[in-house]
């Protein structure tokens, strides 16, 4: 474990931005390409006129420089699992990587790695840092030191967009992939009546999001585009899942729906931020990320999907309507494939929606309960559409936590949850409103969602508005929720 918490740290511990340090505090601020820095002789040795004897010659036109992401697995962490190694959904990885080495040195490539994951960082062990490293334009070394241990780690480029990285003696391996970040526009708008006119009139952000394909070198590949939780951060299930995604061969690409509008990891949208950014604000971005994608040279437009997960599971769903579609790409684009998790699904008065492929995934124990989306399935189906949904038994939100060893279901009482009686509708002119019998709340008669002076208030807050929903890792459900998703990739967008 010691081994892997020094490359974890040495990898991610530093601010964004901002070259690793020295055990002494002093800067690794380099500028050569290929080189060599060690620490305790302060001194840099440029490898393009010495050491050549050591020098790896490239073959390749392509070099090391790049933000590069994957998953790592060491040996010594396989004896806790009883064998084996990380598979889909089975939560069987020691930690995630992301750095970025780019003239001459390394950074890290999130501002909140090492993060708070079972398997990163013991703060109580002190810090990792880098005693020498050198970068070449096909491999990187890096010697660390973490009080008398040292380690020694190698990182191998076998593809444009992939590296082989191992740690003392292979003990530790790991497969990370290229990213790079991309740029577009989003009209967003705030609810879903205010596409009724159009988008342009809404206000403007620019979003970024990380594109990482896959190996192989085929002229253009499918890419599902991956949806964040109210939580803003792309953390670890992002991490296995983008993995699992890309070695079917289908690049990601993961969008930052938060920092557009000032939010982040430590001011999530769930941290009361709801009206700052909307499920129907994040439906344009990633329609807006739908239509930067059909000019990209390298995506099969006809093969994008997209996957969220509770939030982000909302805003996948939400880009299948025809109002909220239309008015942002032409009616001959589409997402081949949509896989929302454990999100609330609406009821309908009269729907129009996208014709392709829907799949829900679900627990039993759900925040909301599975009977809004099995009664939503089954009227969409009735009326052509192509609808499924898979609930697991026993499982609660966030079931799909990837860490093997990760909490058990139980409540949370700082967690919201609805009942079975909690309905959320949209009528054929797109106004939201609750119903249940010969009750009704019409949502949009209330500005920001404040409808407490409603004379039904009592009968919705009772439905609707309950803490202590229930939590945690259901790992039969992750390993076969990850399985069935795998097989939706092969059928839709392959």
């Amino acid at each position: 474990m010691k081994n892997l918490l020094i490359i974890l740290f040495l990898l991610f511990f530093p601010a964004q931005g901002h070259a690793l340090e020295c055990s002494d505090g002093s800067d690794l601020a380099i500028s050569s390409i290929d080189f060599e820095y060690n620490c305790d002789d302060n001194k840099i040795k440029d490898l393009k006129t010495s050491d050549k004897k050591n020098k790896t010659v490239p073959t390749h036109t392509f070099n090391i420089d790049g933000r590069w992401r994957g998953i790592v697995i060491c040996d010594q962490d396989k004896e806790k699992w009883g064998g084996g190694e990380y598979k889909l959904g089975n939560g069987k990885l020691s930690g995630k990587i992301d750095f970025t080495v780019s003239k001459g040195t390394i950074e890290v490539g999130n501002r909140d790695y090492p993060g708070k994951g079972r398997f990163w960082l013991d703060w109580s062990e002190g810090g990792h840092k880098i005693q020498s490293f050198k970068i070449y334009k096909q491999k990187i070394t890096i010697e660390s030191r973490s009080f008398d241990n040292t380690s020694n780690w190698e990182g191998n480029l076998t593809t444009n967009n992939t590296m082989d990285l191992t740690g003392d003696g292979r003990q530790c391996k790991g497969k990370l992939y290229r990213s790079e970040e991309i740029f577009f526009d989003s009209y967003s708008p705030k609810w879903i009546l205010d596409y009724v006119d159009g988008v342009e009139n809404d206000e403007k952000y620019t979003i970024s999001g990380l594109l990482t394909f896959p190996e192989g070198d085929q002229e253009k590949f499918p890419v599902m585009i991956m949806i964040v939780n109210s939580g803003c951060g792309y953390g670890h299930r992002e991490a296995t899942y983008g993995f699992d995604i890309k070695n079917q061969g289908v690049a990601t690409l993961e969008i930052d729906n938060c920092s557009p509008r000032g939010l982040s990891e430590n001011n999530p949208i769930a941290s009361g931020n709801y009206l700052k950014l909307t499920a129907w604000m994040g439906a344009a971005d990633a329609l807006h990320a739908l239509k930067f994608l059909q000019s990209h040279q390298k995506v099969d437009g006809d093969k994008v999907g997209i996957i969220g997960f509770s939030w982000g599971g909302q805003v996948a769903y939400f880009t299948g309507i025809d109002l909220v579609r239309k008015a942002i790409v032409s009616d001959d684009v589409d997402f081949a494939l949509r896989v929302p998790y454990y999100f609330f699904c609406r009821q309908f008065d009269n729907p129009k929606y996208s014709k392709n492929k829907l799949h829900i995934v679900q627990g039993e124990l759900d925040a909301v309960p599975p009977n809004h989306c099995i009664e939503m399935a089954n009227d969409f189906n009735n009326l052509g559409y192509d609808v499924s949904i898979d609930i697991y038994s026993g499982a609660a939100h966030n079931f799909d936590n990837p860490w093997w060893d990760s909490m058990s279901p139980a409540k949370d009482y700082s967690k919201w949850y609805v009942t079975d009686n909690c309905y959320y509708w949209i009528d054929e002119n797109y106004k939201r409103s609750w119903r249940l019998d010969d009750m009704r709340i019409e949502f949009d008669d209330y500005e920001g969602w404040n409808f407490r002076a409603d004379p039904l208030w009592k009968e919705y807050n009772k439905e609707c508005e309950n803490m202590g929903a229930v939590y945690g890792r259901d790992d039969e459900a992750a390993k076969q929720s990850a399985v069935k998703l795998e097989g939706l990739i092969n059928q839709y967008l392959k």
